[in-house]
């Protein structure tokens, strides 16, 4: 075994991490650092599916296994808006759309998409993924076309892990140009809303850590994690 970490430990590693960040949002909202915190479990995830891009033996299996669990998985989503609004209150449960798996299920697309055309004119493989990443902000999917993007640098930065580094820092600078860009336009005013998206930086000495070893098989454990701890939350907090 080399060492470092599996895929199998980051991707617990990034279980863990969500969990306190979603536990934080909901019982400690006023609590920044549970959300500091949670930014690192994103790009972790985001990395596996550009890495799964690689080594999947069917990628279109492997988008309707994100797109199935993205539609699946909604569930408690709605029901966190429906118990917002049956306890009246608006804090809880989520804000957007459609949920990670609609963010990864769209990353996995705009890969396969720049993957295929890149060979033909890199200005078509380039409009493509941006079209889907523009979709997904439209679509209103979790982190929207940030979270695209996200998944296509690592893509495109794989197993250099300066090049990903400064690949992400990019994504965050061009990020909040776009934020400062628009708050200007609509309120006159500059707002950079996301900054705490910065701390997901975080996340790359964990991945600089991957040996390249799949470790244990649980694919389908992490599927289901998603959505299980969602609902044991909202029971602890019904009881609570």
């Amino acid at each position: 075994m080399k060492k470092g970490l599996n895929g199998f430990q980051l991707k617990i590693i990034a279980c863990i991490i969500m969990v306190i960040d979603h536990a934080g949002a909901l019982f400690f909202p006023d609590k920044l650092i549970f959300r500091i915190i949670g930014r690192v479990a994103f790009p972790i995830f985001a990395f596996f599916i550009a890495e799964g891009f690689f080594h999947t033996r069917s990628v279109r299996k492997y988008l309707a296994r994100l797109g199935i669990c993205a539609v699946l998985f909604q569930i408690p989503d709605w029901f966190s808006r429906v118990y917002a609004e049956i306890s009246g209150n608006p804090d809880f449960g989520v804000r957007y759309k459609f949920n990670i798996f609609a963010t990864l299920f769209f990353g996995l697309l705009a890969v396969t998409l720049y993957d295929r055309l890149k060979s033909k004119k890199q200005w078509l493989s380039w409009t493509a993924a941006l079209a889907v990443a523009i979709l997904a902000e439209t679509a209103g999917a979790d982190y929207g076309a940030y979270g695209v993007l996200y998944i296509l640098v690592f893509y495109l930065t794989r197993e250099n892990i300066l090049y990903m580094l400064f690949g992400v820092i990019s994504l965050h600078m061009a990020y909040a140009a776009y934020d400062i860009v628009m708050s200007l336009v609509t309120s006159g005013t500059v707002i950079v809303t996301d900054s705490i998206q910065l701390y997901s930086l975080m996340a790359i000495p964990l991945i600089a850590l991957y040996n390249n070893e799949r470790g244990r098989k649980a694919k389908y454990v992490f599927y289901v994690f998603y959505p299980v701890h969602l609902i044991v939350l909202y029971v602890i907090d019904l009881i609570i």
